[in-house]
């Protein structure tokens, strides 16, 4: 059953696995991303359908979303005597609003995430043994809007990858920049995060996506950001996937990026 929405599916062949386009778009977004760490599937949700799934949202951004506003340092992790002191501070800052899982059953997005063949397609791509929709009930999701002003800054994630849809782009700024292979398991690199930090990395690269566009990015060792929007509102979905079937946020985890312990029982429908 695929998701209520117009995927170019023509392009995109995800529900025929056992066809020949299924096969050569496997092989050309395998070579993507072990030669970037990174590949996309621009135009994978219609540009008038990724609107329609950004406006599904509006009230619910106005009135149940979470308002994460935190200074951070680059690991997301508390100050460490395993760090460099200048590098442990919390000198940086990030700012939007964000939904979770449980908050968005029954709207578009969530179909499309809850759609079989988009996750045994990254596991194709990945060459992953198995791979799962996440199991915690708000962190499997999120849609994140970013207004004038807001930004998620440098950062390294703790997954191997993370999957993104772009549902509305921001007006100015907000665009996507990275470096990547910035660590490795082996070497932090703290010299070379202190240049990106700096503004004095000049192999940092930058991305703006148009809505309806699926990314998928290796962020572990590349560092990125959401540079600050400007103008506009700029409106992504974060949709993860785990390998191990059962992973769960802790409630602290929960609490610190989503303000709450618990999952709500009462879904916001009709946004």
């Amino acid at each position: 059953m695929r998701p209520h929405l117009d995927l170019d599916l023509d392009r995109f062949p995800l529900h025929r696995p056992d066809s020949a386009d299924y096969q050569n778009l496997v092989d050309a977004k395998r070579d993507d991303w072990t030669r970037n760490g990174a590949f996309s599937l621009p135009g994978f949700m219609a540009k008038g359908d990724a609107d329609k799934a950004a406006k599904e949202l509006l009230s619910a951004f106005d009135t149940v979303s979470y308002r994460h506003r935190k200074a951070h340092n680059v690991y997301f992790s508390s100050p460490s005597k395993s760090l460099p002191t200048d590098l442990a501070e919390p000198t940086l800052f990030t700012s939007h609003s964000s939904l979770t899982g449980d908050q968005l059953v029954g709207t578009a997005i969530r179909a499309v995430y809850d759609w079989d063949p988009l996750c045994d397609f990254l596991r194709r791509v990945m060459q992953l043994p198995a791979l799962y929709r996440m199991a915690d009930p708000m962190a499997c999701l999120n849609v994140m809007s970013y207004g004038p002003g807001d930004g998620l800054d440098w950062h390294f994630d703790r997954a191997g990858f993370a999957v993104t849809i772009l549902l509305q782009a921001a007006e100015k700024g907000g665009a996507f920049e990275y470096r990547r292979n910035l660590r490795s398991d082996g070497d932090p690199n703290y010299d070379g995060v202190r240049r990106v930090l700096s503004g004095s990395d000049d192999t940092v690269r930058r991305s703006q996506a148009e809505p309806g566009t699926l990314t998928v990015f290796a962020g572990r060792q590349s560092v990125h950001r959401v540079a600050p929007v400007l103008g506009g509102t700029r409106i992504m979905a974060v949709l993860s996937f785990m390998e191990q079937a059962d992973y769960q946020y802790s409630a602290e985890d929960r609490i610190r990026f989503y303000g709450r312990g618990q999952p709500s029982d009462a879904p916001v429908r009709g946004i």
